[in-house]
């Protein structure tokens, strides 16, 4: 079950990317403004982790690497992920009631930790940035 819920979410999150537009900064859906908050950024002044993804998301799916790497440094990493996610949940989904392979299991696990991590030092950079 929880193979075909990240697929769901993966598979939301993509098409998001692709329907979201991107104009100056801001995103609109069907030419509405798309409220995006980030409370720690409202409240502080300070950005989290994540600030900047939905639109390193948006710029990635219209095909703007550039602008993508301008938003969030790991965009198109955390965007190759969950594409790769895809695939592999469909795997999962496919083959379940077996197992899937271990060395599959393996990779999409070092992939999810490593990315995890990557995150949260990319912060940490960031924040440090702040305080030099």
């Amino acid at each position: 079950m929880h193979h075909i819920i990240i697929l769901f979410l993966c598979a939301a999150i993509l098409t998001g990317s692709l329907l979201l537009q991107l104009s100056e900064g801001e995103l609109y859906l069907f030419g509405f403004k798309w409220p995006h908050r980030c409370l720690l950024y409202e409240t502080f002044g300070i950005k989290c982790a994540l600030c900047g993804l939905t639109r390193s998301f948006c710029s990635l799916a219209h095909g703007n690497f550039r602008q993508a790497l301008r938003f969030h440094n790991l965009g198109p990493l955390i965007f190759a992920f969950t594409c790769f996610q895809v695939p592999y949940r469909i795997h999962g989904v496919i083959i379940h009631p077996k197992k899937m392979g271990r060395k599959l299991i393996k990779i999409n696990s070092s992939l999810t930790v490593t990315i995890s991590i990557l995150i949260f030092v990319n912060w940490f950079v960031y924040l440090g940035g702040l305080i030099l």
